[in-house]
């Protein structure tokens, strides 16, 4: 697996930016949302963003609730600090998440 650099605290916050609703973890190492579903469990986005895991191969922690879905992304392999890989991902799933219903 290729090494990714870890982003400055500047590229982070510039990049935090075009990702609303996505926020820093408390301790910074990771970006941290969660999606309300109304109509859907929220299993069937997290089946959606199993896929998109899969496609990018750099995955998120998953924590399921009925109509909740926390999700926490981080590179581990850069020492859990955030990188391009992490934006990606988030940006995906944000992108894929309002058509589950997902806020």
């Amino acid at each position: 697996m290729p090494i990714v650099d870890p982003l400055s605290d500047k590229e982070i916050a510039d990049r935090l930016a075009e990702l609303p609703g996505w926020e820093l973890s408390a301790d910074g190492t990771a970006l941290v949302r969660t999606y309300r579903l109304a109509h859907l469990p929220a299993a069937i986005l997290a089946v959606h963003i199993a896929q998109v895991q899969a496609e990018l191969d750099h995955h998120s922690d998953l924590t399921l609730g009925y109509d909740t879905l926390g999700v926490s992304i981080t590179t581990h392999s850069a020492g859990s600090r955030l990188t391009a890989k992490d934006f990606g991902l988030a940006a995906r799933i944000a992108a894929i998440a309002p058509a589950h219903g997902a806020q």
